[in-house]
């Protein structure tokens, strides 16, 4: 028995913690969020080139503005002609507003005079 009392008591088990999976788990979360931040702007990118812009789109509709109907004229006009509004052609935009606001509000409208359509047409060819 003399070599039994010469062993030492044998320890408990320490737990060693230890952090790889988690590490790994974030580096391969990373990773998949730059790629999928990478597609996602990739496909805006495609997609916005294929479609017309909006100024593009309100141009069209103005340029084919049916002159017959003078009440859908006054509210497109007004309406879409805003954006296209500069410093240049503020005043402009504003004196054709004005002389259009007898044609809303109304059930019955009379037609659009030539001279405001010509102010129309003139300022619909002068936006670029």
């Amino acid at each position: 028995m003399n070599n039994l009392e010469k062993l030492k008591d044998i320890k408990p088990i320490v737990e060693i913690v230890d952090y790889s999976l988690y590490f790994f788990i974030a580096i391969v979360v990373f990773i998949v969020l730059i790629i999928l931040i990478g597609l996602y702007k990739y496909f805006t990118r495609i997609t916005k080139t294929k479609q017309p812009s909006k100024r593009k789109i309100l141009l069209k509709k103005l340029k084919n503005l049916d002159f017959k109907d003078s009440k859908n004229i006054a509210y497109t006009f007004s309406t879409d002609g805003y954006i296209f509004v500069t410093t240049k052609n503020q005043s402009q935009f504003n004196l054709i507003e004005k002389r259009l606001e007898q044609y809303k509000y109304k059930k019955d409208v009379e037609a659009i005079s030539t001279e405001l359509k010509e102010d129309i047409k003139k300022f619909i060819k002068d936006i670029k």
